[in-house]
């Protein structure tokens, strides 16, 4: 059905109208290229992970693995504070001097 709908891009021979409406009924199939209907994401993954950018790539491994690069993220900024993770009290945000 997203085949026929046009969802992932066009194919190299087109199908035919009949089986197609049969499929997808009287949805309109896209046409142009699919990425082009997603709404830009990259500002708002900016403004979620913005204590963390220390580079533009750091925005990019955010967007694609939140979970991990947050992880790094922290493990990154402590190991350039000093502070020993495991002694860490990542709950209370505090650790020992």
């Amino acid at each position: 059905k997203k085949i026929l709908s046009g969802e992932f891009g066009q194919t190299i021979k087109p199908f035919n109208k009949e089986v197609q409406k049969k499929c997808i009924g009287d949805v309109e199939p896209i046409t142009c290229r699919p990425a082009d209907l997603i709404k830009p994401q990259l500002e708002k993954y900016r403004e979620e992970c913005k204590e963390w950018i220390q580079q533009d790539e750091d925005v990019l491994s955010y967007a694609l693995f939140p979970q991990v690069a947050t992880d790094f993220f922290k493990y990154r900024q402590a190991q350039q504070k000093g502070v020993d993770v495991a002694a860490a009290d990542t709950a209370n945000k505090a650790y020992p001097v």
